[in-house]
Order: structure tokens, then sequence, then C-alpha cells
């Protein structure tokens, strides 16, 4: 059942507290905490960080903190953290549990900007709701910005194999990493740096370092940036870890006004200047045996189209056949509807020729009177 109280509730439990000598101890002592947190200003200070699949929530309070923070609509003990009467409350949230899962907060994905979110609730009471509770929506990894033209240009993070995206690979299959920019405007530049992979028990493993390099070049290429198209690729040889077959990739694209410098991977490197700011792009695959089939056949891709290709040429054709087939069914109804016309038409002239009586003198006609005065 939902309580809803309002600041007014504080005289009312003040009275209380003087009048009922039953009120005492720790109810006490809560009531007053808690009408001396409504009675002042209640601005919590929300902010976050997303780092290896998880998100990691930071809740700053003017005052002393005793009630919960957690994701709404989930107070699962892995979705909340109650406040022990300082002034900050922090806790992480799984951003790769599955749905179901005893760790899942109701994680909201965009499937456009592949932004992750996480809507939370900052609670006065620890059980009570209130009018004065504070709700945000956090969202993780800004995957977007204004480019030139005043244009939104997100940033994506894919895995290609020939050409054509992924969500199955096969475990040690040379694979293209693309980190690429929708609507390049000539004005910015990138950079890949900071690039990880993980999996969903927070094992993690470094592939590119924040100067925009590989650690290890048998594992991942450096990455070949072709600036006026808007992305970057890296050669990749699929690995996985041990502990699942589940694979997430996480890279910062660093933006810079004009043309940006190329890493200087050789020798002494330096930290790649990103004064336009830095954006967050992520992917997943599921690895699998070299022998095992895909789980799930991917006809279609943001790419190459529909996939195989004589998918494709088998669609046009049964396309153009039942265009012929409509076109021949129209003309054969239009040929049926004359040929019925005309056989009406030829039923009724006997009807007419049988009426017509050369012996009887139709009124009117010279002939057919001369004919019987000649008789007579």
């Amino acid at each position: 059942m939902e309580v809803v109280f309002s600041t007014n509730i504080c005289n009312r439990t003040h009275q209380f507290i003087e009048t009922d000598p039953l009120f005492m101890g720790k109810r006490m002592l809560i009531c007053k905490g808690l009408c001396q947190l409504i009675d002042s200003d209640f601005i919590p200070r929300v902010s976050a960080t997303c780092k290896q699949g998880h998100m990691s929530i930071k809740v700053e309070f003017n005052n002393s903190f005793s009630g919960a923070v957690h994701a709404r609509d989930f107070r699962t003990p892995a979705c909340m953290s109650h406040g022990d009467g300082s002034k900050v409350v922090t806790f992480d949230i799984n951003l790769v549990a599955q749905p179901g899962s005893a760790d899942y907060c109701g994680l909201l994905v965009n499937n456009k900007t592949e932004e992750r979110s996480i809507p939370i609730a900052v609670r006065i009471h620890k059980t009570l709701e209130l009018a004065d509770d504070k709700f945000y929506v956090i969202t993780c990894g800004k995957a977007s910005f204004k480019n030139a033209k005043n244009e939104t240009s997100l940033v994506t993070l894919k895995l290609l194999d020939d050409n054509r995206k992924v969500s199955q690979a096969v475990f040690s299959k040379v694979y293209t990493l693309k980190a690429e920019i929708s609507r390049p405007d000539g004005m910015h530049g990138f950079r890949v740096k900071n690039c990880i992979v993980f999996n969903k028990s927070n094992t993690s493993a470094p592939l590119i370092d924040e100067n925009g390099c590989p650690y290890d070049k048998k594992i991942i290429s450096p990455f070949t940036y072709h600036d006026t198209k808007g992305y970057a690729t890296a050669q990749i040889e699929m690995f996985r870890f041990k502990e699942g077959s589940d694979v997430h990739f996480q890279c910062d694209i660093g933006l810079c006004r004009g043309a940006c410098p190329d890493p200087s991977c050789n020798g002494i490197s330096r930290p790649l200047p990103t004064e336009e700011g830095v954006l967050v792009a992520a992917t997943s695959v599921f690895v699998l045996d070299p022998g095992q089939a895909p789980l799930v056949s991917e006809l279609c891709d943001d790419v190459g189209g529909i996939r195989p290709s004589w998918l494709l040429w088998l669609c046009i054709t049964l396309g153009v056949l039942f265009l012929i087939m409509l076109i021949i069914n129209i003309f054969l109804c239009s040929a049926m509807t004359c040929a019925c016309a005309s056989t009406e038409v030829i039923e009724k002239e006997p009807s007419i020729i049988e009426d017509y009586d050369p012996y009887r003198s139709w009124h009117g006609s010279q002939y057919g009177s001369s004919l019987v005065s000649g008789t007579r």
C-alpha cells in the first residue's frame, strides 16, 4: 500500500510526540529526524560513473541521511542502498544483468544511441513513500554530440564480418572492430582510446590505452582512421573469458576541434588531446566454438542488407512472377467479360428473325399491301 506524506505532517507529528508518553526513544528520534529533513531543503546531488558493465551511483545530501536510494520499482538488495546517517550514499548497479535475474534493476537501453539509463528514487524514509521524495534518470555513457551543422551525431561501436554487423562471433576468427560517427561535418576529428572488454562476472581486460595504442598487437591492431568518412577500424582476433561466452566491448571516443593528432605508439606515447569531450560507445557479442553453428541466423544487417544474397534474388524473382500472373489474370478476366457480352447479343438475334413474317401485312409497308391485293 502506498503511503504519501506532505510537509505538514511535521506539526502533527510534534504534537503527537508531546501528547503521547508512549512515543519515546527511537520512535521520537526517527520522527524528529524525518521532520527536520522535510523542513529543510531536500536537494540530493546525484552523480554516476560507468565502467566495466557497472554503474556506480553517488548521492550527496546537505544533511545526514537515513532513508533509501534504490532503482525505481526495484527494492531488491542488489538495487538499493540505505543511508547510515552520513551525508553520502553510494551503490553499484549491474548494467549487463538479464531480466529476471537477482541483480537486474530495470535497465533502459536506447537501441538507437546505445545509451543505458536507470531510473532511481531517493526516499527520505526507508519504507514510507513521501511527497518530497526525488526521482532521477541516470544515463550511462553519452553517445552523441552536436556537430557544426547543429545536427546530432551518434557514436557507435560494431563488430563486423565481411562488412556486416554480427552479434555472434567465432572463437579465434579475425573480425573488424569499427568505431563510427554518424553525420561527419569535417570540423570534428576523433580518436579511439581506453577500450576494454568485460563480461557479466565483471572480469575485464584492456585493449586500447588512453593514448590510442593497443596493449597487445597480437589481439588487436592499431586503429586506422578515415576522418572524412567518420569511422575507424581495427582488426581483432576473437577471444572469450573462461567464465562465459558473452563479451562486451567499450571504448572512449575522444573528439577534437579539427583534425586529431595521430597516436604515437612507438617509443614514448602521449595522451591524446580531446578538448571537445569524450563519448562512450559499446557493443556486445556472444562467442561460439569454431564448429558450433550460430544460434540465430542473421538475415539482415545495417551494412550488407539481406543475407544470404540469394534470398534477396529469390524475393525479387517471386515478386516479378507475381506481377506477371496478375497481369495475365487481368487480361483473361477482360477477355471473358467481352466474350460474355457477345454471347448475349447472338442469343437475342434469332428471336427477332422468328418474329418477322414476309406474308404478314405490316402496317405502313407497301410491299405487304400490294401482294395481298394482287392475289385477290
